[in-house]
């Protein structure tokens, strides 16, 4: 503010003398004096943010385009888990408090994103809902568009910590997902983030997506389902991922008509243990693992999967099949798979918005409470089914099933409040006393704003 006001004041005041001088003065100072004048201007606007809203807090300048966001997610489960704890406690697995209902802070983040001159990126993200050990989510630098350049089939570049490109439910945001928790069928088997150097690019507009990432085993991720050991005596495990989408059905003249396909895949060498296991829906309380394999020896693994995803104004569909082959001689090498299939659909008519291969932002026809009080927002419901199986040959982890329906109420762009009931079913084995043959049901709430 104070330099727009110092440039128009010298703009003036040179404007007065040259202005105020007779008129046999000579034109070419004025108009010398017109160019520096300019020049400067242009200068200090190059350093000078633009701050504005969009669904977010941006400063722009003609170098650095930046993002200050964050997210707050509380969540209030309501279970009826008596079978099930009783069981569980009978077993010697926990005390009869451990699940509970309650209330939690799911997610309180904070981060730090942009662009610079064109062809830098970068992106700091931490998470605060324990707030005595914050954790690390996003944090990498990037080498962008530069296709101009150095020609069309040079890839974006990014390093650092991320997710790693598998499954379209693990990549859509947790601002933008339909239900309060990802299924289980993708949690279980995605790799979460680690620390990688990834390769991507979008063609056409989007329609066409691909990444490839080399990745390290180890990586901060609270959030992991499955964990690797890796031999002390050996290099650390690494590992190979891969992604391509492609829009068949990509309508130009309507965003609410889109058909996805997808697939993807990734390989981990150098590992001598490896467990998967899966909880229940609700995250109050100490959960346990309702379905577990223990920690048993591993030489490598493979996993692939596909998708499928179809909008069509405000219905839409998405399933994914996930299989895991584990390269473990000792346990009969095994296979673990898993599916979901979820369906939802806008009765006050929007529709999810798709953007390069994965689910964004959706933005209510109206806010609440706007036009004169009139408008209430937007509403969605939908269901999902949810399955894994992890009992193949030696390794009985059990099988875990998920039915959920959720009524999701967006008050505007960045505000919604979500409902879920649900319930959880699993089937164990003998054996293992941690596999549990029972049922629980809950109902979950969760008030949400982002920027």
């Amino acid at each position: 503010m104070r330099s727009h006001f110092v440039i128009s004041a010298v703009a003036v005041l040179l404007a007065l003398a040259v202005f105020a001088s007779p008129a046999s003065a000579d034109d070419d100072l004025r108009a010398t004096i017109r160019d520096e004048i300019s020049k400067w201007s242009e200068a200090n606007d190059d350093n000078t943010f633009k701050v504005h809203w969009k669904n977010g807090l941006r400063l722009d300048s003609k170098n650095v385009k930046m993002k200050i966001g964050g997210r707050i997610m509380i969540d209030h489960w309501f279970v009826d888990d008596d079978d099930l704890v009783a069981a569980a406690a009978a077993a010697g697995q926990l005390d009869d408090e451990d699940y509970e209902s309650g209330v939690e802070w799911r997610r309180l983040r904070l981060y730090n994103a942009g662009k610079m001159f064109k062809h830098v990126e970068w992106k700091l993200q931490l998470d605060f809902a324990n707030p005595d050990e914050p954790e690390l989510r996003d944090a990498y630098f990037g080498l962008i568009d530069m296709d101009d350049c150095l020609g069309c089939a040079m890839p974006n570049i990014r390093i650092g910590h991320f997710k790693v490109p598998f499954s379209l439910n693990e990549l859509t945001s947790s601002k933008y997902i339909t239900f309060m928790e990802r299924a289980d069928a993708s949690s279980v088997f995605a790799p979460g983030r680690r620390y990688q150097v990834m390769l991507h690019d979008s063609f056409r507009g989007g329609q066409l997506n691909y990444a490839f990432s080399y990745w390290l085993t180890e990586g901060v991720d609270e959030e992991q389902r499955f964990e690797f050991d890796n031999d002390e005596d050996a290099e650390d495990g690494y590992g190979f991922a891969g992604r391509i989408t492609y829009t068949p059905w990509y309508d130009c003249e309507c965003s609410c008509r889109r058909l996805h396909v997808g697939v993807g895949a990734y390989a981990v060498e150098d590992i001598t243990e490896i467990s998967f296991s899966a909880d229940g829906y609700s995250r109050v309380g100490d959960t346990i693992a309702l379905v577990d394999t223990n920690n048993f020896p591993a030489e490598a693994l493979f996993a692939w999967n596909v998708e499928l995803a179809l909008v069509y104004g405000p219905f839409s569909l998405q399933a994914e099949y996930y299989s895991m082959d584990v390269d473990s001689p000792q346990a009969g090498d095994p296979t673990f798979t898993s599916w979901y299939a979820m369906a939802s659909y806008w009765l006050t008519g929007e529709c999810r918005n798709y953007k390069k291969g994965v689910f964004s932002r959706v933005s209510p026809c109206c806010n609440f409470l706007d036009n004169d009080c009139c408008c209430y927002g937007g509403i969605e419901i939908a269901v999902r089914y949810d399955f894994v199986d992890l009992s193949d040959g030696a390794i009985q982890g059990g099988e875990l099933t998920h039915f959920v329906v959720g009524v999701n109420w967006h008050l505007n762009p960045n505000a919604r409040v979500m409902i879920n009931w649900f319930t959880t079913s699993t089937e164990g084995n003998a054996a293992t006393l941690r596999n549990l043959d029972e049922d629980y049901t809950g109902i979950g709430v969760r008030l949400q704003v982002d920027w």
